[in-house]
C-alpha cells in the first residue's frame, strides 16, 4: 500500500500493468477547502504501463468521503465521492519548462525519473463535487415561515389564507399586480356608467 502519488517511472516493468493500491491523506494533495470537508483519505487503485520507451500510461481509480451542507435543509452531511482517470506521461529534460498539468489534452510530461499524479487526482475528485448537493432526494427542507427542519419534525405554522406572507410558493407580487388592474378596471367601469347615468338624466331634464 502506497501512501504518495509520486512514482518512480525507473521501476516500472516494460509491456505489464504494474498496479498499485494507494491510500492518501487528502491533505497531502492539497484537498482542504472551507465549504466542503474531505474526512476520508483518498483511496484507490492505480495501473502503470510502459510503452513505446518511456512513455508510461496511467490508469486510477480513486474514491474518498466527503462532508458538505444540503441545500434544502443546511444539515451537514457526508457522501461518497468516486471517479477515474487515465494519463500519459511523456520523458522531457524541459519539463521545467511546461505546464504539466493544464494541457488540454491528456499528455504528461515527467523528469525521466519520477511523476506525481497529485494534480491528476485531485482535480478529478473536486470535479465530483456537486454544486448543490441534497442530503436525500426526499429531502423536505426547512419551513419558509418558522424555519423548522420538516425532515425532524412539523411545521408549527397554520397553512391558512390568513399567513399567505410566509407562503412564498403562492404569495407572489404577480398576484398583487393582478389584483390592482382588476381594481382599476372596476373602476373605470364604475366612472363609465356613473357618466352614462348623468348624460341620461341631463337629456330628461332639457326634454
Amino acid at each position: 500500500m502506497k501512501n504518495t502519488l509520486v512514482f518512480d517511472a525507473r521501476k516500472i516493468q516494460d509491456g505489464v500493468f504494474n498496479t498499485h493500491e494507494v491510500e492518501v491523506p487528502a491533505t497531502r494533495i492539497d484537498l482542504d477547502f472551507e465549504e466542503v470537508q474531505f474526512i476520508s483519505p483518498v483511496r484507490g487503485s492505480v495501473e502503470l504501463l510502459r510503452h513505446s520507451e518511456e512513455n508510461i500510461y496511467v490508469k486510477a481509480e480513486v474514491s474518498t468521503i466527503i462532508e458538505l451542507e444540503c441545500g434544502r435543509c443546511l444539515e451537514m452531511f457526508q457522501m461518497d465521492i468516486e471517479t477515474s482517470f487515465e494519463v500519459q506521461f511523456t520523458p522531457d529534460i524541459n519539463i521545467e519548462d511546461r505546464d504539466t498539468v493544464d494541457s488540454e489534452d491528456d499528455e504528461r510530461y515527467y523528469d525521466g525519473e519520477t511523476f506525481d499524479l497529485s494534480e491528476d487526482t485531485r482535480r478529478t475528485l473536486v470535479i465530483q463535487i456537486p454544486i448543490w448537493a441534497l442530503c436525500s432526494e426526499a429531502c423536505e427542507g426547512l419551513c419558509a415561515g418558522c424555519g423548522t427542519n420538516l425532515n425532524d419534525e412539523d411545521c408549527i405554522c397554520d397553512v391558512t389564507d390568513d399567513v399567505e406572507d410566509t407562503d412564498f410558493g403562492t404569495h407572489s407580487p404577480f398576484a398583487e399586480l393582478a389584483q390592482l388592474l382588476d381594481a382599476a378596471k372596476s373602476e373605470e367601469k364604475l366612472e363609465q356608467q356613473t357618466r352614462k347615468e348623468s348624460k341620461s338624466q341631463n337629456g330628461t331634464s332639457k326634454t
